[in-house]
């Protein structure tokens, strides 16, 4: 046995779904209104992951025009069949459910196939012998509440890429007014087929919840001790929370793995977003049972040795230094930022001072990486002989009315140092005007859910309340990111701002 800490995937990386090819296990994430889509890991030992490319990175397979942060792309599912990977989701800012595919995980990835007549989130696929099977998730036809839904699958020609024949819906939920069954996966172990889906909502009576059938039509049966993992009766204080959004896989050795989302929040918050963690599975009486004699996720969890596991950890990852292509943990907003007018010349990423402002919803001169940890320091050093009415700085985003900004004005022709913070319709703002130059460090420190902001050394912001910034207080799916910004006010231009490397250090 080893011991591994969750979770296995810190920061914004929800809606897990797992695969594995031989000795080798791969996963996916949603991404949502973020570019490129979907990230895709590699581990030999469910410990420590690589990211190896993204599924959805060309503008035909990514339209986000006018996406919200938290719309865009849903939890996706990854599988693999006769030599090829499949990745099905949802973009439920246009077009819906579609799949693409790949002969190496790394990609590159083909054009979407999207899907008629296919209602619905979180979609997943099983192939079964030679068959493939479309599993959706649906609302009732009579839905008699809001999120009362229904599983349904279907028969999947993979070569046309339509459905045949008709729709079976087979399960509504393990227990009544059932809300929000989503997230299916079907398996097949012995002689049942599976049916493993999430219910009661993505935040605090998230779950997962299991039914078995002879047939993978159905009739299924639900599982006697369902959900057979929740957090929800823990309560608030508990650590580890919003535990549902399961998948399971099976390692060369036979043993059993479930990786699944949670939150860690802080005084009712987290502003890390869903996160993914894993825990031990093993089979009794034809059910899967959870981390057997504990019944939930641990932050120290015992599992039986993998291969691979025998070396030290990998040192995680910081400062992004700017490379083309850019570094795989580089994310826009609505669009690949490699798809931006940048430039990378001698380690300095040139961005252009957009019109776009990060409250539209379009690409802004924004390029980002997700939010580690809550105890963090970021800096940047900043090129900018700024003209009226432009800007450039750091950006702590949670989403287009929630986030904090640190960065260097032209206002009225005189330079300022400024932080504005948004939160809703609440606009504040603290500043250091009379600076002068066009080379600034732009410093922020997070703490204790709260964030100092430097320039040039000088403090703008000695203790500023980041709470706000957070799916709980202010909806949505996703977690911070943080980031370099450029914007202007002037109208459209050639002119670019000069970033250096962007230096991070996430403490836990």
């Amino acid at each position: 046995m080893i011991t591994i800490t969750n979770p296995i995937q810190k920061g914004f990386y929800p809606d897990p779904s797992i695969c594995r090819v031989g000795e080798e296990f791969y996963m996916v994430h949603s991404t949502f209104a973020y570019a490129p889509g979907i990230p895709v890991f590699k581990s030999n030992n469910l410990r420590d992951w690589e990211q190896i490319g993204h599924v959805l990175e060309r503008e035909e397979q990514l339209c986000l025009n006018g996406a919200k942060v938290s719309q865009g792309i849903y939890a996706p599912t990854i599988r693999y069949f006769n030599g090829l990977f499949y990745v099905i989701t949802t973009n439920v800012s246009g077009g819906g459910n579609f799949y693409v595919t790949a002969e190496t995980a790394n990609g590159p990835w083909s054009d979407p196939i999207y899907l008629e007549n296919a209602p619905g989130i979180d979609p997943s696929l099983f192939f079964d012998d030679e068959t493939c099977y479309y599993v959706g998730q649906r609302a009732k036809e009579n839905a008699a509440y809001y999120g009362d839904c229904e599983i349904w699958i279907q028969e999947l020609d993979l070569r046309e890429g339509k459905l045949l024949g008709k729709p079976v819906s087979v399960f509504d939920g393990s227990m009544k007014h059932t809300i929000w069954a989503e997230g299916p996966h079907v398996y097949r172990k012995d002689d049942f087929y599976y049916l493993m889906l999430a219910e009661g909502g993505t935040a605090f009576h998230h779950s997962v919840a299991v039914a078995r059938s002879r047939s993978v039509f159905g009739p299924y049966e639900s599982c006697p001790h369902n959900p057979i993992l929740t957090h929800r009766h823990l309560g608030h204080g508990h650590p580890i929370q919003n535990i549902g959004h399961g998948d399971l896989v099976e390692s060369p050795s036979g043993d059993w793995f479930m990786v699944m989302l949670g939150t860690r929040p802080k005084n009712g918050c987290a502003e890390l977003g869903r996160e993914t963690f894993l825990a031990n599975v093993e089979w009794e009486e034809d059910w899967p049972v959870v981390n057997p004699m504990v019944g939930t996720v641990m932050e120290q969890q015992k599992m039986k040795f993998l291969p691979g596991c025998d070396r030290a950890k990998p040192a995680a990852r910081g400062d992004i230094l700017w490379t083309s292509p850019l570094d795989m943990r580089c994310l826009g907003l609505r669009g690949n930022p490699d798809m931006l007018p940048l430039k990378i010349e001698q380690g300095k990423l040139y961005l252009p001072f957009k019109t776009v402002t990060i409250e539209d919803l379009s690409v802004p001169s924004f390029i980002c990486t997700r939010l580690l940890s809550r105890s963090f320091e970021a800096w940047v050093e900043i090129d900018a002989d700024l003209m009226e009415g432009e800007e450039a700085g750091l950006i702590y985003f949670y989403d287009e009315n929630h986030y904090v900004k640190a960065v260097i004005k032209n206002r009225a022709g005189s330079l300022e140092a400024v932080m504005i913070k948004r939160t809703g319709d609440e606009v504040s703002e603290w500043g250091n005007p009379v600076i002068s130059g066009s080379l600034h460090t732009i410093y922020l420190k997070g703490e204790d859910q709260r964030l100092l902001g430097e320039a040039d050394q000088t403090v703008l912001v000695d203790s500023l309340e980041l709470k706000e910034l957070c799916s709980e207080m202010a909806g949505g799916f996703t977690g911070c990111t943080i980031g370099v910004y450029a914007a202007s006010e002037r109208g459209e231009s050639e002119r670019m701002a000069s970033f250096g490397t962007l230096y991070l250090d996430f403490m836990d």
